[in-house]
């Protein structure tokens, strides 16, 4: 087995500003030579850690298949002495395949059983509004502008591996080393995307105040000019139903497609209704006793309904309008809309939660 353990010069200014004490950090990276803990082996092994806030890396690089164990037994119990492990997508892939081959080994394993933080898993939920390709790590450290000497990609370096157990070239040698030492400085320097995730979960829950400042409305679409008290570190655009936002600075703005149509507002009880043919409409009991027999039916869930002509928001949640009816184009049409009333420039409580509303569905 090969150790490597030297002194790395990175900026760790986004680490201080997101983790009090440094020393209690370890990102790690592993490489295997496929997906299969029974068929593969762990080749190589890799961790940053800090040594009174020096960054210093470790790597312990098997020589041949009969070095995995004690590329293992040493990783697992370096690990032990860390609170915190920093990965990306190790929750789904490194650490599983690690505890599989420590069970096998009869190694001792606390790994799982320590906090960790999976960059991958805090990403991937903003992919869509950071407009990702896809969330690996070379997608993100691209998307940053992160660039690597290294070119090679995991499932390339097996070959290399092989080349390397079986002429012990520092060719291969380096390459895999690389390989391994650029994912692990990737994964302190991709830390900058989770400023963009914070700001985006605090759009989504509502952390983030702001202000109307305008609403427009023109050729049936409302347009809602908003200003944040804080600066999003990202351009978003995202157009889904009947809406389309965009986010550049501290500025926002909401686009929603109104309807001018004539819906339907569906009464709860319609046992205590009757449907109206001539009307088309149901009609309380108490007023449909003095109708003729002939052009009334009891109402069911599908024709007890009122009809209103206007134009129409389309909504996301219902909560933003207790006190107001809720129309729709059928039974079947889930899609719920309320009217829009003449004073809307002037209903500030409607007009925040609906954008609420809409911020919360990003």
């Amino acid at each position: 087995m090969i150790i490597i353990n030297k002194n790395i010069d990175i900026d760790t200014d986004i680490l201080k500003r997101r983790y009090c004490d440094l020393d209690n950090l370890l990102f790690f990276d592993i490489e295997t030579t496929g997906f299969s803990y029974r068929k593969n082996i762990v080749y190589l092994i890799g961790c940053i850690y800090f040594a009174n806030g020096k960054p210093t890396m470790i790597q312990w690089l098997a020589e041949n298949e009969n070095d995995e164990y004690a590329v293992l037994y040493e990783f697992i119990k370096f690990s032990n002495d860390f609170k915190r492990i920093i990965h990306y997508n190790g929750t789904s892939f490194d650490i599983p395949f690690i505890t599989k081959k420590a069970l096998l080994y009869k190694i001792d394993n606390n790994l799982s059983y320590i906090e960790n933080i999976d960059i991958y898993k805090l990403v991937r939920p903003c992919k869509h509004v950071l407009n990702l390709e896809n969330c690996k790590l070379k997608t993100i450290e691209k998307y940053l502008g992160i660039f690597r000497k290294d070119t090679f990609t995991g499932g390339e370096l097996i070959r290399q591996y092989i080349d390397f157990t079986e002429s012990k070239s520092d060719i291969e040698k380096t390459n895999l080393l690389l390989h391994n030492e650029e994912d692990l400085i990737g994964l302190i320097k991709v830390l900058k995307i989770l400023d963009y995730v914070d700001t985006y979960n605090n759009l989504k829950h509502n952390n983030i105040s702001y202000k109307v400042n305008d609403i427009d409305i023109s050729e049936l679409i409302m347009t809602i000019h908003l200003s944040a008290n804080t600066e999003v570190p990202f351009d978003y655009s995202f157009t889904f139903d009947n809406y389309y936002i965009h986010i550049k600075h501290k500025k926002l703005f909401i686009k929603i497609r109104l309807l001018n149509d004539e819906l339907k507002f569906f009464f709860d009880n319609y046992k205590d209704y009757y449907y109206i043919h001539s009307e088309d409409q149901a009609v309380h009991k108490y007023v449909a006793k003095y109708i003729d027999k002939s052009n009334k039916t009891k109402a069911t869930s599908e024709t007890c309904y009122i009809k209103k002509r206007g134009i129409f928001i389309p909504l996301l949640d219902t909560y933003i309008v207790k006190n107001e009816k809720i129309f729709y184009l059928s039974k079947n049409n889930k899609t719920k809309y309320v009217q829009l009333q003449d004073d809307i420039h002037n209903n500030t409580s409607f007009t925040d939660n609906l954008c609420t509303s809409i911020l919360k569905s990003l």
